[in-house]
């Protein structure tokens, strides 16, 4: 309706703004009946409509009306759409303590569910060369984030390294010192004069501490040999009489598989505080530059937690299927057996747990000086406490 009626708008403004135009113009009552009669339905256009239009030609004048006559071109450049710019991704690199194995759950079923991506989070998991590595490559700013043990976090801190606690993934101890049942080791006072074999010097030297409390010897008795990775291989082929390290369950029952029986040694009750076994560390002098990447990572490893508690069979699937080598029969054994340890709160910082283990460890001369909670550990979930 609006473009039948535009020749008669134009008409209508031509002749309010240019009376000169109009009184020059023919304006006799046959033009006007014409010029209105030419809006008819079946116009191709309403640019025709006004080309075509004789007491508009008029009106515009000469140079009006070899606009008119233009044809028309498009009001537009005609070119390709500009590309949709996703939103910008963060990359997080995060070195394992370990091999990747079921501990590791909650990072495999976010980065599995796109919980990372969903936050703009790209998200590596790098397994490292060596499992003493990971925090010196935060604190050295290669990395931003790595699995540790709370002992080793203590204990490196003391020494000078850069790096704060911020999430839990295990927060129960998983230590132990195994022995071969055919070894004659059968209580803690056989190892004197022993071999035990560690993968991370700084947890091992706190858990044997604690295993020798009540001996009338201590940790210059026996010899400490780093084995790295192979653990459960150097206690099934004789290098070690024993070995420390992460235990519960999935050493044991491997090497249960390979028909070597084992028994734990342990310490006794009230001997050594709880602490974290698997904590999120990342480097305290940059922490600010991370601190908003590292909470949105830390709210996918929560939300993963919880799916897996609330799925258990669907996440073991899931897993084992994104990492082919974890789907061996001792692993889906273990599996339900390794659910109470996760964190369902990974971001919660159990503060007097960490003060209460720094305390112990400087006790024990095993740290040389008591580190203020805020240099170890911090909640990055919570809201900034503002400066004073």
């Amino acid at each position: 309706m609006l473009e039948r009626c535009l020749p008669a708008i134009l008409l209508s403004v031509c002749l309010a703004a240019s009376p000169v135009a109009f009184a020059a113009a023919s304006l006799d009552p046959a033009s006007v009946a014409a010029a209105l009669s030419s809006v008819q339905a079946d116009a191709e256009s309403p640019a025709d409509i006004i080309r075509d239009n004789p007491l508009i030609h008029e009106l515009a004048g000469e140079r009006g009306a070899v606009l008119l006559d233009e044809p028309d071109e498009p009001d537009y450049v005609s070119k390709d759409p500009e590309p949709i710019t996703p939103p910008p991704t963060h990359a997080l690199r995060i070195v394992l303590d370990w091999y990747v194995n079921p501990y590791h759950a909650a990072l495999i079923v976010a980065r599995e569910r796109g919980l990372f991506d969903r936050l703009g989070l790209d998200v590596t998991l790098s397994p490292p060369a060596d499992p003493s590595v990971p925090p010196k490559l935060v604190a050295a700013g290669r990395a931003e984030l790595a699995l540790v043990s709370e002992p080793s976090l203590h204990r490196l801190v003391d020494q000078g390294l850069s790096l704060i606690r911020v999430g839990t993934l295990i927060p129960l101890p998983l230590s132990g010192v195994l022995v071969r049942d055919d070894a004659g080791i059968d209580s803690v006072a056989d190892l004197e004069g022993k071999t035990i074999g560690y993968a991370v010097e700084g947890p091992a030297r706190v858990y044997l501490d604690a295993l020798f409390a009540h001996q009338p010897f201590g940790l210059d008795a026996v010899t400490l040999q780093p084995v790295d990775f192979g653990l459960g291989q150097a206690l099934a082929g004789g290098k070690v009489d024993a070995i420390v390290g992460p235990l519960r369950p999935l050493e044991r029952d491997g090497l249960a598989e390979q028909g070597v029986a084992t028994h734990e040694l342990e310490i006794e009750d009230g001997t050594l505080p709880l602490y974290d076994a698997l904590t999120v560390v990342a480097n305290r002098d940059t922490l600010s530059r991370h601190r908003r990447d590292i909470a949105h990572f830390m709210n996918a490893v929560e939300e993963a937690m919880v799916w897996i508690v609330r799925h258990p069979q669907a996440a073991w699937t899931l897993i084992s299927q994104a990492e082919p080598a974890l789907d061996t029969p001792e692993n889906a054994r273990a599996w339900p057996t390794l659910l109470p340890y996760f964190a369902l709160r990974p971001g919660l910082l159990q503060v007097e747990r960490y003060r209460r283990f720094e305390h112990y460890l400087y006790r024990r001369g095993l740290v040389g000086q008591v580190t203020p909670l805020a240099s170890l550990a911090v909640d990055v979930t919570a809201p900034e406490t503002p400066s004073p």
